[in-house]
């Protein structure tokens, strides 16, 4: 109970609670609060403001280096913010790949130089990231990419075409695997580079979803030309910091330091106008269940319901404590990265469920979306649970890992 902390703990929840009453903002858990429209520049630019005012506020940027922008405080402290922030839930943040793959990899193989220019900008939300990996004909055996890059001089000119790129639309820069010798054994013929978007040849389109909106798309490379300081890593051994990327991708960050956590899944819903307490949460799921009514009573009423949320909220606490376990094991130097295979699969497959259930809860309203002025909190249970089809192909599909699980953490034959 609050009442039991430590008193310099109970003044930064109160500060913290102070500090949302004044920057949330305004009407913001009421019907009243009209949120900027998903996908759009108003709302990138919107979240990029709401993360400078958590990096300032020194509510956000954990598990990074000071002299890389990362805010140092202990761990107690970061719990009471978090703690805070989900009560209340928050405004989706910067949005990207910044957090979850971009900092964490530019901290683990990245030049002096690339880390202090880098990091600190993702951390305040400045510059956002996106992820060329997967290509039309090399989705989930990514060893087979074929985008090239042929050095000139200072600078490599790299041609070819990525897809299902998360958060592509407005990002400033991206991390990206190309072939860089023809002639050398696969996983040895890789690189691994920074790009901007702004170079001369770069273009990018969006890939529409059943969701109604593009979170995905393409990016294309027609002569592009990368300085050689942006190699992240050696020539060659682009594989290796590929792999290393995945494996905090499919941490959700965690392993990185925990970094992404700030603000994953706490505003998600809240973009599509959705504002209750908890987000997407379990608190959240209970207050629906509470106001959705089934034959004049409360689905919070029926015992099966109640069950299923139980055990959702079981599941949640498990994924919780099992992030928490790796990141402990991640900075004693103990985790092999295979485990953040068995993170990735019990979150995106726990996203299913919660979401089947939650359109049980709603019932026939889960056939409406946001157009319809009769969806529940203007479609963001619907928006979400369609979302969630997809969290099974990201970061690897499901049977991509369960191979990874078998193979290299049981010593399952091939």
């Amino acid at each position: 109970m609050v009442s039991q902390e430590p008193e310099n703990l109970r003044k930064l929840r109160q500060e913290v609670r102070d500090w949302l009453e004044a920057n949330l903002p305004k009407g913001w858990g009421t019907p009243e609060y009209v949120p900027p429209p998903p996908r759009t520049r108003e709302a990138h630019e919107f979240g990029k403001a709401w993360t400078m005012k958590l990096y300032d506020a020194g509510y956000t940027g954990f598990g990074y280096p000071k002299e890389y922008g990362g805010i140092e405080r202990p761990p107690a402290e970061i719990r009471v913010i978090r703690e805070e922030l989900a009560r209340t839930g928050q405004p989706p943040g910067a949005g990207g790949l910044g957090l979850l793959v971009a900092a964490p990899t530019l901290l683990a193989a990245g030049q002096e130089w690339q880390k202090k220019r880098f990091i600190p900008k993702i951390m305040s939300g400045e510059e956002c990231w996106a992820e060329g990996f997967s290509e039309p004909d090399a989705g989930s055996d990514l060893a087979n990419v074929q985008t090239t890059a042929v050095r000139d001089g200072d600078e490599w000119v790299v041609n070819g075409q990525k897809v299902w790129s998360s958060s592509f639309e407005f990002a400033d820069w991206g991390v990206l695997l190309v072939k860089t010798d023809l002639e050398a054994p696969r996983h040895r013929n890789l690189s691994f580079f920074l790009y901007s978007t702004s170079y001369p040849g770069y273009s990018r389109r969006p890939l529409r979803q059943m969701t109604g909106d593009a979170p995905f798309g393409e990016q294309f490379f027609d002569n592009v030309r990368i300085p050689h300081e942006n190699l992240l890593g050696e020539i060659g051994r682009g594989w290796y910091v590929a792999m290393a990327t995945l494996e905090r991708e499919r941490g959700g960050g965690a392993v990185a330091g925990g970094g992404v956590a700030d603000i994953a899944g706490l505003g998600a819903a809240a973009g599509l106008g959705r504002a209750r307490a908890g987000g997407y949460g379990v608190g959240g799921i209970i207050e629906l269940a509470r106001e959705v009514k089934r034959y004049g009573k409360a689905v919070w009423d029926d015992p099966l319901f109640r069950q299923k949320i139980a055990q959702i909220a079981i599941e949640s606490q498990a994924a919780t404590t099992n992030g928490q376990r790796n990141v402990a094991r991640r900075r004693k130097g103990q985790l092999t990265g295979f485990e953040v295979s068995i993170s990735k699969n019990y979150r995106s497959e726990m996203g299913q469920r919660r979401g089947d259930m939650v359109m049980e809860i709603i019932g026939a309203y889960s056939q409406l979306m946001r157009d319809s002025k009769y969806a529940v909190d203007n479609g963001a249970w619907v928006y979400t649970m369609l979302s969630s089809r997809g969290s099974t192909i990201a970061e690897g599909t499901s049977e991509i890992n369960r191979n990874i699980i078998a193979e290299r953490m049981l010593g399952l034959p091939r």
